[in-house]
């Protein structure tokens, strides 16, 4: 299995003994840590790779290192500002955006390898996987995360499409300790046809078809988490079915009599602010008081935009890995970004970076989104039918066309699946079928 690789880290100071001493430190502790004298020295290594964290003296013989953190490439690095003179490195600290820390020289190096150990291990790789920001914002929902993680409270997490709410769930189970695996059911997609087989698995003969025991999916997130995403836009029947189970904590599969106990964390989540989901009739209240132990609102990119460039750099940076490449954005990369509403949040953003990623170029510059792309209708929801649809006709295509088969897989009865087609033929061929 390959190992991960460590985290990168610069070092810029002009004292050059000083500064090959922290980089041997650094190694000592998992660094791939890279000495500078100079702020030219610090620009030309910045050019050829992405640094993780950066220890960086303010006052240099060729200028002031926070000219260095301003750039655009350092806006995802995290940085460690320090100075001899102690009231200039706290004002500097203040003022950098994704400082870890301070140090007034001379200083510990426990104090320093503390400060390291706040950088994630290969963080160049990890962008892709983890929430970032450091605005006020996204600060104060981090804190949230992990205050409640440890914690066996089930946690409802909500906001708009695209802000996270996923990653935060992750977040969640990777802090709490727990050893089992992290489930994602999206409850949108839940057919109350196959309803209790799907959550609650079937023994073997519990019904036509099911030829062998099949775990549900509460099952197999035993010991670790249940993420239960787009709550809200779940059948009221998947709703009472997901509110049992939380009342009782027991799974009883089809063709049992043996309830089963479950140790699962639920952590839900959806893109409709609870109470208006409730009063809408969209979300049980009994079952939302069940999942929302605690509430943790994602907050709208709009709202956050000194997070904007840090995000995009992550972006360019997954790109640049994936692709071998060393592109960076260009001085007036954002400038025509400003003011934009970012409705898509987070993936709207990468969808504008991988855009100009895609144009070529070495220094990529973003185009804001059209008025025709912003004004295009929305895609007709997809309903519980159509993914019942796909998930059949998927099946039958992977099984060459042999029913039976098909039917095993979905845990459902041969009839079924030929009722169902039949319905298809008969809405395919009928005078009000449209495509839309």
């Amino acid at each position: 299995m390959p190992t991960m690789p460590a985290s990168t880290l610069l070092v810029l100071d002009d004292d050059r003994p000083f500064a090959e001493k922290a980089v041997r430190f650094a190694r000592e502790v998992g660094f791939e840590a890279h000495p500078v004298t100079t702020l030219g020295e610090a620009v030309e290594a910045a050019a050829t790779r992405r640094f993780d964290c950066a220890l960086v003296d303010i006052g240099l013989p060729d200028g002031c290192g926070l000219e260095l953190l301003s750039e655009p490439r350092f806006a995802s690095t995290r940085k460690i500002v320090m100075s001899g003179d102690a009231a200039l490195a706290h004002w500097a600290g203040k003022c950098v955006p994704g400082t870890l820390g301070v140090l007034t020289k001379p200083f510990r190096f426990a104090t320093f390898q503390a400060l390291l150990a706040c950088t994630p291990q290969s963080a160049s790789g990890a962008h892709r996987g983890r929430l970032l920001g450091e605005s006020d914002a996204m600060r104060a929902v981090l804190g949230e995360l992990h205050t409640v993680a440890p914690s066996k409270i089930p946690v409802l997490i909500y906001g708009e499409s695209g802000t996270g709410k996923e990653l935060a769930a992750r977040l969640v189970h990777t802090r709490s300790g727990r050893d089992g695996p992290f489930h994602a059911i999206n409850c949108a997609t839940l057919s109350p046809d196959l309803l209790a087989s799907q959550l609650f698995g079937h023994q073997r003969g519990s019904f036509t078809g099911a030829v062998e025991h099949q775990a549900g999916l509460i099952a197999e997130a035993d010991r670790g988490t249940l993420f239960l995403d787009e709550l809200a836009e779940a059948p009221l029947g998947v709703q009472a079915a997901l509110l049992r189970f939380l009342e009782s904590g027991e799974i009883t599969p089809l063709g049992s009599r043996m309830p089963r106990r479950v140790d699962v964390r639920i952590v839900a989540a959806t893109n409709r602010v609870p109470r208006e989901a409730i009063a809408e009739g969209r979300l049980r209240a009994d079952l939302y008081f069940r999942v929302a132990g605690y509430e943790v609102r994602m907050p709208s990119l709009r709202e956050r935009p000194g997070d904007l460039i840090p995000i995009a750099q992550s972006i360019l940076d997954g790109l640049n890995a994936e692709y071998g490449t060393l592109r960076r954005f260009a001085a007036d990369a954002f400038d025509a970004l400003r003011g934009h509403a970012w409705t898509g949040n987070v993936r709207e953003l990468r969808q504008v970076v991988q855009r100009a990623y895609l144009q070529g170029g070495e220094r990529l510059v973003l185009q804001r989104p059209t008025d025709a792309q912003a004004a295009l209708p929305p895609p007709r929801p997809v309903t519980l039918a159509d993914v019942e649809r796909t998930a059949i006709l998927e099946a039958l295509a992977a099984c060459g066309g042999d029913r039976t088969m098909a039917a095993r897989q979905l845990g459902i009865s041969t009839k079924t699946i030929y009722n169902k087609l039949v319905r298809y033929r008969q809405a395919a061929f009928s005078p009000l079928a449209t495509d839309a």
